[in-house]
């Protein structure tokens, strides 16, 4: 668990980091620094009452701040919203810095803060990717991406590295017209010519939304996993050693409660995760539907993950072993991993005939057991988050 310091609300449109005074966060709107519940975002700013904000993003530079509002009638009130900070305080969120900006969804800065990719639907037709130059606070020559992005079906969530990897979802599959997928694009020679479905993130159910992070290791998606919740949940992956994705797990409890979680987005110094939240209020009835946009510490977030994995090695009885292992079996986005469990059928009091070298990752010893027993590893970080792989287990006869 990590512990928080009191917070004190510093001006109106900036806070303060608490670590240090110099790390001002801009983007905060004068709120208090959340903990690990998630909290309504820009009240009255970016997340109004009794309006329905799809998604937000910040640019890398945090002084742009981009969210999309939806309603469901007027097709003219549903688009993007922009806000820039100017001259040491926030402007009014606008609409009108992109042009024709009517039916937009989904804003997504690049890893540069050069282009601005949304989702748009004109006259009815399913929603497509698409993309703006942004320069001087402007969303300038907006077009739709070529043509293996887009399909006569829905595309919605969409992100790229700074690699130039591009992922995004899509309705495309004619076996699953009903459920998105996740599918990318690699650059070749600076063109993208060609896609794949991403079958480690893609499942029978729908995919709706993702966040790419900037350095490609990582992805936080919407999913609806559990249909008999009919509830999208987020869920995270992490792209190992041999590039490929771990299986997505599912945030904590805290982020994804009983109501519909989407639209991910993480500032660039990964310490918080925004998303949007849709929920009925109470008090206004079953057809009634409030959206806004939350944050939360990524304190739980993100976890140790096995980036370099090792088989499971099986032993006889009597069977000597000596086992280095990776020095980057296991990795942690935000911070170092701090120790290491070892744990024989999930006990943490070792037999003497097993010795483990934290320093030097080195195991050794002689296996001493006909039973059937597994030997793991549990990787620590400072907030308490773990991750557990299997090294050693008895050989079946």
């Amino acid at each position: 668990m990590k512990y928080y310091l009191p917070i004190l609300l510093l001006l109106f449109f900036s806070c303060r980091a608490q670590e240090k005074p110099e790390n001002q966060k801009i983007y905060c709107l004068g709120q208090n620094i959340p903990s690990n519940i998630p909290e309504i975002f820009g009240a009255g700013i970016i997340s109004v009452e009794g309006r329905f904000e799809t998604g937000l993003t910040i640019s890398p530079d945090c002084k742009s701040i981009a969210f999309g509002v939806y309603h469901e009638s007027k097709s003219e009130e549903t688009c993007i919203y922009l806000m820039n900070y100017v001259s040491g305080k926030w402007t009014t969120p606008t609409n009108t810095f992109l042009p024709d900006n009517v039916n937009t969804f989904y804003p997504m800065f690049d890893p540069f803060g050069n282009t601005l990719y949304f989702v748009k639907s004109k006259e009815g037709s399913e929603t497509d990717l698409w993309s703006a130059t942004y320069v001087n606070n402007k969303a300038i020559d907006p077009q739709p991406l070529n043509s293996i992005f887009n399909s006569n079906s829905r595309e919605a969530g969409h992100g790229k590295s700074k690699n130039g990897s591009f992922y995004f979802t899509s309705n495309r599959d004619d076996q699953h017209q009903c459920c998105g997928d996740i599918y990318r694009s690699e650059p070749e020679k600076g063109n993208y010519t060609k896609i794949q479905k991403v079958s480690e993130l893609s499942s029978s159910a729908d995919e709706e939304s993702l966040f790419l992070s900037p350095m490609g290791d990582y992805i936080i998606i919407q999913a609806w996993q559990y249909e008999s919740d009919s509830k999208h949940d987020l869920f995270i992956s992490y792209l190992t050693k041999t590039e490929s994705w771990t299986v997505p797990e599912r945030l904590d409890s805290e982020i994804n409660g009983k109501e519909i979680e989407q639209r991910p987005f993480i500032s660039s110094d990964n310490q918080y995760l925004f998303f949007s939240r849709i929920s009925i209020p109470p008090e206004s009835g079953s057809d009634h539907y409030e959206s806004d946009i939350y944050w939360v510490s990524t304190a739980s977030v993100f976890k140790p993950f096995p980036y370099h994995p090792i088989p499971v090695k099986h032993l006889e009885y009597n069977e000597s072993f000596q086992i280095q292992l990776p020095e980057d079996m296991f990795k942690d986005v935000d911070n170092n991993i701090i120790s290491y469990e070892l744990s024989l059928n999930n006990s943490l009091d070792l037999p003497e005939w097993i010795r483990f070298d934290e320093k030097k990752l080195l195991l050794i010893g002689s296996w001493r057991t006909k039973e059937p027993a597994i030997l793991k590893i549990t990787a620590i970080d400072d907030y308490g988050n773990k991750s557990v792989l299997p090294l050693l287990q008895t050989k079946n006869n």
